[in-house]
């Protein structure tokens, strides 16, 4: 099956650029999921770890004040159990949850832990807890909470807020490792005093030691509040993870809070497209301007070989029409006197058309760029003069003048060439000049000018250097169109330049030896 060819149309840079873009943004895209994919695999075993190690020293701690050989606290392991749930779930987000047969249930609700010492020399550390959750609230209000703050611990947990505070008077319970506070100084992050402080009023202390902390006692009942709000679901938990026994026990985890990858990274990952979109767009340039340039290329090719047949066929149907006719006439025995008249006309259609031949042979060899060039001295002026004579004819039956002051100017070139280009240049000022008036050609080393009045109106000047140009719309029986083509692929391949330009009526051709 045969496919038919489409017309070459003119290809649009603009168009050509979006589709080299979006190629070059596919393929920038899938290179750069070379780097985020390694980077958010290596982002979920980081979360994944650094939450295996927060939970391993929650376990750890858990398992060593529940069972480890020396046990000696000077507070309830409920209270220290609290202190490492509470903290687990300020570094991680991640509620957490103790039960066991002598101690019940410890969670990560909200409560306030605060460190307190004791023996001789105060060298031992204790916890204490918030006795009842009705004091929580006075940790809440607006004053006070606006003290909060986040630690930095990880960059993708969710880290919880804490609330540091310095408690100056509060009743003990060390026994059951409870505390109710009744003055509170609130700190900030690193334990300056803020200067807001805080009054509770015990309802019930009995069994509770009241304690009055010395100013300058530095170190002891410094706290923090954190913790969970609400009630947390039983359904919330979803991993179970079993301890020793006896007793029955069992830590409950919810699931891991943190902060994605996407949300975590955004500022890198809007870089990361922002560079993807830019190197795509600046790099599209580099395919966009060769694809287009071929297919330019392709185009002009394509439109070259297109006018150059159609300007074939339109110069040679005329003359072939005519001999057509006169060969139709001549077969009708015409008279005697006639045979001599329509010979003669078919003689010089086909010496035009031979003309034609010959100029598409001379502009197709012009157009081999490896030519061999053989340079010799050449006088301009006798080349000059020689070419004036071989116009002779033509200039006296257009009444033309030719206005060259004949001097020897030598220049070293390709002596054929050369002399077809300036033929070519000087026919051509022959050709299209207005009857009656004057031809101008001026010499010396360096520039060889012709001008003349033209005969018809110039249009788009410099595109008369391609083949088959004519100056006027029309196209009409005079020349091929093929001279200035032809003088100017002769004079680039000599090295020379050929300017042509139209002042007004008057057409001025250029070599710049």
């Amino acid at each position: 099956m045969k496919v038919r060819k489409g017309t070459i149309k003119r290809p649009v840079f603009i168009i050509n650029y979006l589709v080299s873009s979006l190629i070059m943004l596919i393929i920038c895209t899938v290179l750069g999921l070379f780097v985020f994919l390694p980077a958010l695999f290596e982002y979920q075993y980081a979360v994944q770890d650094t939450d295996y190690f927060y939970y391993d020293n929650l376990y750890s701690s858990i398992m060593n004040d529940r069972w480890g050989e020396d046990n000696t606290y000077i507070e309830p392991v409920s209270t220290r159990i609290k202190t490492y749930i509470i903290n687990y779930y300020i570094s991680t987000g991640r509620r957490a949850r103790y039960q066991a047969d002598d101690v019940g249930v410890i969670d990560a609700s909200e409560t306030a832990i605060m460190l307190f010492r004791s023996g001789p020399d105060n060298e031992q550390i204790g916890f204490l807890e918030l006795a009842d959750k009705k004091y929580v609230e006075s940790f809440k209000t607006e004053e006070v909470s606006r003290y909060s703050f986040v630690y930095d611990c990880d960059d993708f947990l969710y880290d919880k807020p804490e609330l540091h505070f310095r408690c100056t008077e509060y009743y003990a319970d060390y026994t059951n490792g409870k505390f109710i506070p009744v003055e509170v100084e609130i700190c900030d992050e690193h334990y300056e005093l803020t200067g807001v402080v805080v009054h509770f009023t015990p309802d019930n202390t009995d069994g509770y030691t009241h304690v009055i902390v010395a100013a300058d006692d530095l170190w002891s009942s410094y706290g923090y509040f954190a913790g969970f709000e609400g009630e947390d679901p039983d359904d919330a938990y979803d991993i179970k993870l079993e301890g020793v026994d006896p007793p029955y026990e069992r830590i409950f985890l919810t699931k891991l809070e943190y902060v994605s990858f996407m949300e975590n990274c955004k500022e890198e990952i809007g870089w990361g497209i922002y560079t993807i979109a830019i190197a795509a767009f600046f790099v599209a340039l580099v395919p966009a301007i060769i694809s287009f340039n071929v297919k330019l290329r392709r185009y002009e090719i394509f439109e070259y070989r297109r006018k150059m047949i159609d300007a074939m066929a339109h110069d040679l149907k005329t003359p072939m029409a005519a001999i057509s006719a006169y060969a139709e006439n001549l077969s009708n025995h015409i008279g005697t006197d006639k045979q001599d008249y329509y010979a003669g006309k078919i003689e010089e259609k086909v010496a035009l058309m031979n003309k034609m031949v010959d100029d598409m042979l001379a502009f197709s060899k012009s157009e081999n760029k490896s030519a061999v060039i053989t340079k010799s001295d050449v006088d301009l002026g006798e080349l000059i003069s020689g070419i004036i004579s071989d116009n002779e004819h033509a200039i006296t039956e257009r009444s033309l003048k030719i206005n060259c002051e004949k001097h020897s100017v030598v220049i070293k070139t390709d002596k054929k060439l050369f002399e077809q280009a300036v033929s070519n240049l000087i026919n051509n000022a022959v050709l299209y000049s207005k009857e009656g008036t004057t031809i101008d050609i001026a010499y010396d080393t360096g520039s060889l000018t012709i001008s003349n009045i033209s005969s018809e109106k110039l249009e788009n000047v410099e595109s008369l250097k391609q083949a088959f140009s004519k100056g006027s719309l029309a196209r009409g029986s005079k020349g091929t169109g093929l001279g200035l083509a032809i003088a100017d692929n002769n004079l680039a391949m000599l090295k020379y330049k050929l300017d042509i330009k139209s002042d007004g009526e008057k057409f001025i051709a250029t070599v710049k030896l």
